[in-house]
């Protein structure tokens, strides 16, 4: 402590800090900053598309330059004012420094999707994503740059005369900017049109404009009439005397080419290859992040047409089978459902908590059988049962599995997965796949030897997927229109008993035929109605990945 003061004090006896500097000055010399040393993601992934060669390339750089720095000056400018004036600043510059972190070290763009996943994120999975890493990069580009700032002394002005100050600086900055952009406009629009996905990590002015984004949105949703979508849900089979059972299980952050069933060369998948499920080999992800991905999962909405405040402001797949008439039940080793399981009966972590398979509050996805057996004996009718697992959430993998998951060795044991071998990264990501096989045959072998499971199914499928350091990025929530294969193609599976297949006549040789057909979580909502017998106007028969191999055609 006694150190911290004794440079405070050299700090401000300095001559520098002793000067005054006006508020433009000082909102100038943060941007300055920012723009040189928080944008290393940007200028990185701008140099590797321009050709420097070129003498041209040097005024368009310049461009760029001067408008990231123009719209962040201008921010500053409107929005600094009076007592907010330096905490604004050094907010901004301590975000900065955290968005920087992540797309240095991770590739991450933090458009509107992943503020929406930053916002939703718990303590747990905020511890996750926590290093030595971050805390140096923070202090350094961050905290140590705010203290500066509130160590310099600022000139006081008059309303009138700091308004006047603020709007000449604006105006003489956006001229530069405007000027620079419109002489090497060709490049400018030809450079982004053609590598659109550069913008993306121009810091802070895309987070900031993310943040907006966001918060009118979520201003928006809050106005929205719900709409009950599903009130005509109704089933179009009478309830027999022996229940149908279907598991679903929604993974986490498993992406289709690490499992051995679609190809992958490791055995990653020996506990489901024991079984005869289907594996289909081309499904791709409405998202990229759990927050979009997992209510429009559940959405009667398109990836095309999907939002997240509309499907939130409607019904949904597991409403549609409530009204039905059949059992549902949302079990949880999640933080949340995202608002899909709101309306439905729900068993939190907190509700199946075994202190053996859990640490930090994070449990092992075992822990989703705990008090499972005793529900469904007690079940009288049709029921939907969705266990929302941890899966192969990062960057953490290795905490994903227990010890006797760690086949593939050496693995990354690291929160800063960066910092890792890619071999290390792999192992630890496979090792998670191992435990998520062992988990699904787990419940096939329950549903096998259990006789209140004589008809019951199994239904898996990933939210998205995940980078593991191809082409430099790590972890998921790229934008879609820029997110490689590894963050869109997702693992999906199912398993039927003899008896629910008979029951709902379906012909497994014709859906082996379908493995390799091309689907996506936009097949989801219509193709588990159809397999629980569930009518509804929105129900789309040519959406139903099942109607085809039914033998008898009793699709909604």
């Amino acid at each position: 402590m006694s150190i911290l003061i004794t440079m405070k004090d050299r700090l401000l006896a300095s001559s520098f800090f002793n000067k005054s500097l006006n508020s433009t000055s000082i909102i100038a010399l943060c941007v300055m900053f920012m723009v040189i040393f928080d944008n290393d993601a940007f200028w990185s992934s701008l140099f590797s598309v321009i050709d420097l060669s070129d003498p041209g390339m040097y005024l368009f750089v310049f461009a760029c330059f001067a408008f990231i720095f123009s719209v962040t000056f201008v921010f500053l400018a409107v929005f600094g004012i009076g007592r907010a004036f330096k905490p604004l600043l050094a907010l901004v510059i301590i975000l900065a420094s955290f968005t920087s972190y992540y797309m240095d070290a991770y590739g991450t763009v933090f458009d509107r999707g992943m503020v929406l996943s930053v916002v939703e994120t718990n303590v747990y999975e905020a511890f996750d994503l926590f290093s030595l890493d971050l805390l140096l990069h923070v202090t350094l580009f961050g905290v140590f740059p705010s203290l500066l700032l509130f160590t310099v002394h600022r000139k006081q002005k008059t309303f009138l005369k700091e308004f006047y100050s603020r709007l000449t600086s604006s105006f003489l900055i956006v001229s530069i900017a405007a000027i620079s952009v419109f002489a090497s406009y060709k490049d400018f629009t030809f450079v982004f049109r053609e590598n659109r996905h550069v913008s993306f990590f121009v810091n802070p002015v895309y987070p900031l404009r993310a943040v907006y984004r966001y918060t009118a949105k979520k201003i928006q949703g809050s106005d929205q009439q719900f709409l009950t979508v599903f009130e005509d849900a109704h089933r179009v089979k009478p309830q027999t005397s022996e229940k149908n059972i279907l598991i679903m299980v929604v993974g986490e952050t498993a992406r289709a080419k690490s499992f051995h069933l679609n190809g992958y060369g490791r055995n990653t998948t020996p506990e489901l290859e024991k079984h005869d499920v289907l594996s289909f080999k081309n499904v791709s992800s409405c998202g990229t992040a759990t927050g979009i991905s997992i209510p429009c999962i559940f959405s009667d909405l398109s990836h095309d047409d999907f939002d997240v405040n509309d499907a939130k402001n409607r019904q949904g797949l597991l409403d549609a089978l409530s009204i039905a008439g059949i059992q549902v039940l949302w079990r949880e080793n999640n933080p949340d459902c995202k608002g899909v399981c709101d309306r439905i009966k729900t068993h939190e972590v907190a509700d199946i908590y075994i202190p053996a398979l859990c640490k930090k509050g994070i449990c092992y996805d075992e822990v989703l059988f705990n008090g499972l057996h005793q529900y469904i004996r007690t079940l009288n009718k049709d029921a939907v049962i969705v266990l929302h697992l941890q899966g192969s959430h990062g960057p953490a993998y290795f905490r994903r599995y227990p010890e006797r998951f760690r086949q593939f060795l050496p693995e990354c044991n690291r929160v800063a997965v960066q910092d890792c071998t890619d071999e290390e990264i792999v192992n630890a990501y496979d090792n998670s796949i191992l435990y998520t096989d062992y988990f699904l045959a787990r419940v096939i072998n329950y549903l096998k030897a259990a006789p209140e499971t004589k008809n019951s199914a199994l239904f898996y499928v990933s939210d998205h997927g995940e980078s593991l350091g191809e082409n430099g990025l790590y972890l998921h929530g790229l934008p879609y229109s820029m997110a490689p294969e590894e963050q869109t193609h997702v693992p999906m599976i199912a398993w039927f008993s003899e008896g629910f297949s008979e029951n709902k006549n379906l012909d497994i040789s014709c859906l082996k035929m379908k493995e390799d057909d091309e689907f996506s979580h936009d097949n989801i909502i219509h193709s588990l109605l159809g397999l629980m017998d569930v009518g509804a106007v929105l129900y789309d028969k040519d959406l139903d990945m099942f109607a085809s191999c039914r033998q008898v055609d009793n699709a909604p």
